[in-house]
């Protein structure tokens, strides 16, 4: 008797503490915390980090605290090239960057930073939710970047110190910086300009010590970076209507519990859904205070002369990679 007694206390200790190791193993998984990095090259005033600040309130709270996203803006971690590279590699979790910069990883990409492509925001975002918007994310996943949704930047549209630009004979001789991947490079020179690649940390000195001319973005990046103290001139071509992709390097990504893969994919929609707002509302604004500060807006006089210089563009894409990504975005206009 005394041994069967032995053998069930032996039995009930040695299942309670199984019992007990699988709840520690339960306490351990509900304490796995995360620290993730974003960055951008753009001030934390900026639309696009208040939509980032929004996504980490957001993840942060429906995570207890668990997974934590810092913001790293103003190229702290790097200027457009590297931040993708970074993301790509996994030292960067996370980036939001003018979808064109990642068309060295993914060459299918350059389809956003065609110019004239898109004829309005509601076109650029029914496209991207729809099939030219699966294509793109396969593409992007098989190069190491987990989209997360894309942010709204406007449309770009020529800045300069010399003249109001009506016309691809004004651009004539003018060094205009872009960022330098080949699609961008290319709309520029086409549009009659000398393209000039430079990292975004590095043109407000560039505009002031005369080594560029001008370069090409939206109102309000102008404004919230502060470049209309070295602008004169901006001529409103809206070339590209490339939207910021947001995205988390894969490895990050496979690291993460599938339920806070849930919570991130749900709080960066309404993180862009949010920036999107936040941009419509600001940009009237903001363009009253660039006249203010002395910034010459001007109407492009021959904008057809523009998309008929670089329209090949589109023609070129298709014969390249034959995706039919072209006819997928202007059928859904």
């Amino acid at each position: 008797m005394r041994k069967i007694s032995t053998v069930v206390a032996l039995l009930l200790a040695a299942s309670l503490a199984f019992a007990g190791g699988s709840s520690d193993a339960k306490k351990e998984t509900k304490a796995q915390t995360f620290t993730l990095r974003v960055t951008n090259t753009l001030p934390l005033d900026h639309p696009m980090n208040k939509g980032l600040q929004k996504l980490a309130d957001g993840v942060k709270e429906r995570t207890g605290g668990n997974v934590t996203i810092q913001l790293f803006p103003n190229s702290q971690l790097g200027g457009n090239a590297e931040m993708v590279e970074g993301v790509q590699l996994g030292t960067i979790d996370m980036c939001n960057q003018f979808a064109g910069a990642f068309a060295n990883y993914v060459p299918e990409i350059e389809v956003l930073a065609e110019a004239f492509l898109f004829t309005s925001e509601d076109h650029l975002f029914k496209a991207l939710n729809g099939k030219p918007g699966e294509i793109l994310a396969g593409a992007l996943r098989a190069k190491g970047f987990e989209p997360l949704g894309y942010f709204f930047g406007g449309s770009r549209s020529l800045m300069n110190n010399v003249r109001p630009i009506n016309s691809p004979a004004d651009l004539k001789g003018l060094k205009i910086r872009t960022i330098g991947t080949p699609i961008t490079l290319e709309g520029i020179n086409k549009m009659g300009a000398i393209a000039t690649p430079m990292s975004q940390a590095d043109v407000y000195s560039a505009l002031e010590q005369k080594v560029i001319d001008g370069w090409e973005n939206s109102p309000t990046t102008l404004y919230t970076l502060k470049l209309h103290e070295v602008t004169k001139y901006v001529s409103y071509t809206k070339h590209f209507m490339t939207p910021d992709l947001l995205t988390i390097s894969v490895k990050t990504w496979n690291k993460l519990p599938d339920d806070y893969k849930k919570i991130i994919k749900e709080e960066a929609l309404k993180a862009t859904e949010f920036e999107r707002s936040l941009w419509n509302t600001n940009e009237a604004e903001i363009v009253k205070n660039l006249v203010a500060a002395g910034v010459k807006f001007n109407e492009v006089s021959d904008i057809k002369a523009f998309q008929t210089a670089t329209a090949p563009m589109w023609d070129a894409y298709e014969a390249k990679y034959k995706n039919g990504l072209i006819k997928a975005v202007l059928d859904a206009r």
